[in-house]
């Protein structure tokens, strides 16, 4: 079921040269996902549009699958890590399916991922197949689980673009931003460069490496990445604010202040966008406007599950909460009803 309601038309199963492909506003629409959250997962390597027409990406019906099983488990609360084997097990395994995506439901049992197709059940995570009878005097008798061969994802080391670029997060979600863990830092660095080698496209391997640029004080460099990862995707809100940051950094707050503004317009709930313009408006002394962006972060932040949040952002809301009661106390605001939580 769509967005509004509405239940996308049944399609016939097409051959493979002809198979229906979804845009990414389409499929936006249809799972209530925001389209950078899409471009993102696909940049990542997470779900990648699995069809091409005329240099443009589309979503099959499998894919659609997918990102409804990821987008269940993500609300689940469910690890990442968990959520790409299930995945990668889910293709691997997954039946041919004929049937309208509104059949499809997603479902957890006993820390089993299950998929109804309206007329079978399939466990994503373990690749068995359960056959789950909708006949009323069926269902009393013992469920049938059939074993389907397991095949596991085969870990030869990063092959892909996106491969090394997955290796170049976890090098640094190792590293942790450690300062003196240069050698780690290299190795992500040499990630990702390895990445962009593969596919010059990748906007998010661009904008991480500019990142790295950043850390190592090489400003200039930073910004030259996140500026290609722009121009190989227009709408990437990381690099965006990265440049607002660097802007921040070389004393330009109004073009700071701006590119947060743009990257609102179109992506109203980016957390890091409310925090940064907050920064960068107390500085030129627009207090009213801060308070209202940090109060919409710590709102956006405290409404995450705490078992997903990193520490980090976890501190900032606390200190942005002390210093919206002292705004609230110098502007002479009253506290608003509903206040999230410290």
């Amino acid at each position: 079921m769509s967005a509004d309601g509405h239940q996308p038309e049944e399609r016939a199963r097409p051959s493979v040269d002809d198979e229906v492909g979804y845009g990414v506003r389409e499929v936006a629409g249809l799972f209530a996902l925001a389209e950078h959250r899409l471009r993102y997962w696909s940049q990542t390597g997470f779900i990648v549009p699995s069809l091409r027409r005329e240099g443009r990406g589309l979503y099959s019906f499998r894919d659609l699958v997918a990102i409804k099983v990821a987008k269940a488990l993500v609300d689940d609360g469910v690890s990442l890590r968990r959520i790409r084997r299930s995945l990668a097990l889910l293709r691997a395994n997954l039946p041919g399916v004929d049937t309208s995506l509104a059949r499809l439901r997603v479902r957890c049992d006993d820390d089993r991922v299950i998929v109804d197709d309206g007329e079978r059940s399939f466990e994503a995570d373990s690749g068995q197949l359960v056959l789950d009878f909708s006949i009323a005097a069926l269902r009393e008798q013992v469920a049938s689980v059939i074993a389907l061969p397991s095949r596991e994802p085969a870990d030869d080391g990063p092959r892909t673009a996106h491969d090394w670029f997955r290796r170049g997060c976890e090098i640094e979600q190792e590293r942790a931003g450690a300062p003196a863990d240069l050698a780690g830092l290299s190795a992500a660095r040499h990630a990702y460069e390895t990445a962009l080698g593969l596919d010059p496209t990748l906007a998010a391997a661009w904008t991480n490496l500019g990142g790295l640029l950043a850390e190592l004080g090489d400003q200039e460099g930073a910004r030259e990445h996140f500026e290609e990862a722009l121009r190989c995707d227009p709408d990437q809100v990381e690099a965006l604010c990265n440049l607002a940051e660097l802007a921040m950094r070389e004393g330009d707050h109004e073009s700071a202040i701006s590119t947060y503004r743009h990257v609102l317009r179109t992506t109203p709930d980016w957390i890091e966008a409310h925090y940064g313009l907050a920064r960068a408006l107390l500085v030129v002394g627009g207090k009213l406007q801060a308070l209202a962006h940090l109060e919409r972060f710590c709102t956006a932040v405290g409404a995450i599950a705490p078992e997903l949040r990193e520490p980090e952002i976890d501190e900032r809301r606390v200190n942005a909460l002390r210093f919206v009661d002292d705004l609230r106390t110098q502007l002479g605001v009253r506290t608003q009803v509903g206040r999230p939580r410290r």
